[in-house]
């Protein structure tokens, strides 16, 4: 087996230690012969995998975060074209993921352990047996996300995240969550308008205007705050259509429980019979248009894409071949308890 390890050198916990902890445990694989190549700037690995086909490398190993993915998955699938143009998922070197970034979304809810020498050892096993599976993606305009995308709070929580990174601080969970309060607290005062049409797989359509946050998912959870789970669409699968998740009102009682169901406190929705918090979903979408009155900030796998006034979605079935330890994720059902008990362990 030929594959081409794509190293982030840049990304969060990646460092010479741990390169001499993965790279002999891949090495160590009956039959596998790899190469390394490592990224120099923003869109690098994009570039590097342009045009790749399995004859050229049988996997491609992303060492990163959710941003290399997404490189990657955009390099090797290009442009979005209609299905009968963009090259089939066999014809593609299958991804793997060693998940080195802050969040790792991607890959854990593939079913990885969230440390990088833990999940080597893990795909290490699945290079070996070849155990893959071909997933769902999403697509925004004329490029493809893996994991999330969506306007307004957590686009504008991530750009200024990037903007702390740039002055050298750490993109930890509690800055996450820091940086999170004061978007929301901006956001009671001046929250987006998004207007929002969506269409499922059975015909349904679902249309809202004059939403302050909307979000669209791939995966099941939408995001991790540190070892926290957060989920929005707990029927969501990468077997499925995007998760729509979004708030009808960020003010009152409604609003703040509408934030704890965003990150998983209310998922049997007691606090919605109580408070009737407006929260709204839709699941399994296979188009999603979002607009907005006036540009506000877009992204796509945690990564900024600028400000948007309209952006189209849409969910492609069997598009990517990847390794994976399980087949299926199991809906995330945490209780308070669960929740409060890993809070601390980020604090």
């Amino acid at each position: 087996m030929r594959v081409l390890l794509v190293l982030n050198p840049n990304s969060t916990s990646q460092n010479a230690g741990l390169l001499r902890q993965v790279v002999p445990a891949l090495r160590a694989v009956p039959g596998l012969s790899m190469e390394a190549r490592m990224t120099q700037y923003p869109g690098h690995a994009e570039q590097m995998v342009a045009g790749m086909r399995r004859s050229d490398f049988d996997a491609v190993i992303a060492m990163g975060g959710d941003g290399t993915v997404n490189e990657i998955v955009n390099g090797l699938l290009g442009q979005v074209h209609d299905s009968g143009q963009r090259p089939r998922p066999e014809e593609l070197p299958v991804l793997a993921i060693i998940p080195t970034g802050s969040a790792n979304v991607f890959v854990r809810a593939l079913g990885f352990p969230a440390g990088a020498v833990d999940a080597t050892h893990v795909l290490a096993r699945l290079l070996d047996r070849h155990s893959t599976r071909t997933i769902c993606l999403g697509t925004w305009d004329e490029r493809w996300f893996a994991v999330n995308a969506g306007f307004g709070l957590d686009a504008d929580v991530l750009a200024r995240v990037d903007r702390a990174r740039e002055r050298g601080f750490a993109a930890t969970p509690l800055r996450y969550l820091a940086i999170g309060v004061r978007a929301y607290t901006r956001a009671l005062r001046r929250p987006p308008r998004i207007s929002v049409v969506a269409e499922g797989r059975d015909g349904q359509r679902w249309e809202h205007e004059n939403v302050p946050l909307m979000l669209a998912s791939n995966t099941n959870p939408w995001t991790f705050l540190g070892p926290l789970p957060m989920v929005t669409n707990s029927r969501n699968s990468f077997d499925e259509g995007l998760g729509l998740f979004g708030l009808s009102s960020l003010q009152g009682v409604s609003g703040l429980v509408g934030m704890l169901h965003l990150i998983g406190v209310d998922h049997r929705r007691w606090l919605n019979k109580v408070t009737n918090a407006r929260t709204l979903q839709f699941d399994d979408a296979t188009a999603v248009t979002l607009s907005c009155p006036t540009p506000h900030r877009f992204q796509a796998d945690g990564e900024s894409e600028g400000t948007h006034t309209r952006v189209q979605l849409k969910s492609v079935p069997d598009a990517l071949e990847v390794f994976a330890p399980q087949e299926a994720g199991e809906p995330h059902k945490r209780s308070l308890k669960e929740i409060l008990r890993d809070l601390i362990r980020i604090k």
